[in-house]
């Protein structure tokens, strides 16, 4: 269930970008949208059988070669799949989906080098895909290579800074490590992309879990980092420099109330010492809400469930016009990023991850 919830959230994404395809007659269409239908029910089975009724008569829609791959991949086919896709890949007419779905069959088959090996060649095609950087890295995670893995994440973020699932397996990785600072940012950027899902309320507990290993890590404290005593060198250094010299506000624990002062706090100085020289896509938002008076429900939105769900929903029944109002303005002005904002170039993660090596988990 978990690997079909995942196609869905990709297919989501990617369904806005499909260009408008000449079908051989409206009904062929419309049995197509029934196929459709089925893989959302998540009944692949069924969406196979649907999408062969009109394969014959579209041999050249993309849309029903992908879907119908699509729905072998997810039925186990995956000797189907390829099938229908590699002379799709051969003839040049493959996009960066068609590459992700091959792979996809390649790993089901435990030909991972293979896997691999077609996700590069579609990431040298399509060399700005979130997508296949996306889909590189989860196969790299689940061989275990998980620097290999953050690696194709951050490229994957650089490349296509809109695409927000490299966003989310990022902040998973940096918060097990010691650089939670970069959990913090893409966590935050990810809820944003995604606010409404499963996945987007464990985001919101992911962040608390990274301000908390920020804060209150012996190394990261007052007095035991040697940042707090020199200029930063570069943008990672001056956020994580900013937010500890504000440790006061939070030195009785991580909770939404200090994190909004924490965060209200670090706006100002931030914008006062570094936003000219590292310019932000997420803190020129944040400086948004602020100034239009939305930051503090806009905190409350982030994390107030997350820590508390109790208190939060005493807090909507307070201030449930405030957070509406917040949302809706969220709405009209979405969190966007350019290439600009990607400052996180460390690609060598040598000993990021041995806790994983020490503990055989």
């Amino acid at each position: 269930m978990k690997k079909v919830f995942g196609f869905f959230c990709i297919w989501s994404a990617l369904s806005l970008q499909l260009k408008a395809q000449d079908w051989s007659s409206p009904e062929a269409e419309q049995i197509y949208e029934q196929g459709m239908q089925s893989l959302n029910r998540g009944n692949a089975a069924e969406a196979v059988a649907i999408f062969q009724k009109i394969a014959p008569s579209e041999p050249g829609n993309l849309r029903v070669k992908k879907s119908l791959a699509q729905a072998y991949q997810l039925n186990g086919n995956n000797e189907n799949a390829l099938a229908v896709l590699t002379p799709v890949i051969n003839n040049g007419n493959a996009d960066a989906d068609v590459f992700r779905i091959a792979a996809q069959a390649q790993s089901g088959l435990k030909d991972t080098k293979k896997a691999q090996k077609t996700l590069a060649a579609g990431i040298e095609r399509f060399p700005n895909s979130g997508l296949l950087y996306y889909e590189q890295g989860v196969m790299y995670k689940n061989e275990r290579k998980f620097e290999d893995a953050l690696k194709s994440w951050l490229d994957g973020i650089a490349h296509d800074p809109e695409f927000r699932l490299n966003y989310h397996e990022a902040a998973i990785a940096y918060v097990q490590t010691d650089q939670p600072v970069w959990a913090i940012l893409y966590g935050e950027i990810f809820v944003n992309k995604e606010p409404n899902t499963p996945r987007g309320n464990e985001t919101r507990i992911l962040l608390l879990d990274a301000y908390q290993k920020l804060f209150f890590t012996p190394s990261k404290t007052a007095g035991g980092n040697p940042l707090l005593s020199r200029d930063p060198r570069n943008f990672q250094e001056a956020v994580e420099k900013t937010m500890l010299n504000l440790f006061f506000v939070v030195s009785d624990g991580i909770n939404t109330e200090n994190l909004i002062m924490l965060r209200s706090r670090f706006i100002v100085s931030w914008t006062d010492n570094y936003a000219a020289q590292y310019p932000f896509g997420l803190f020129r938002y944040q400086e948004n809400l602020m100034r239009n008076g939305y930051f503090d429900a806009y905190n409350q939105w982030l994390f107030g469930n997350a820590e508390n769900p109790q208190q939060f929903s005493g807090w909507k029944g307070s201030f449930g016009k405030e957070l509406k109002e917040m949302e809706q303005f969220r709405v009209k002005n979405p969190l966007t990023l350019t290439a600009a904002d990607a400052y996180n170039q460390q690609r060598n993660f040598k000993g990021y991850f041995n806790f994983d090596k020490k503990s055989g988990n």
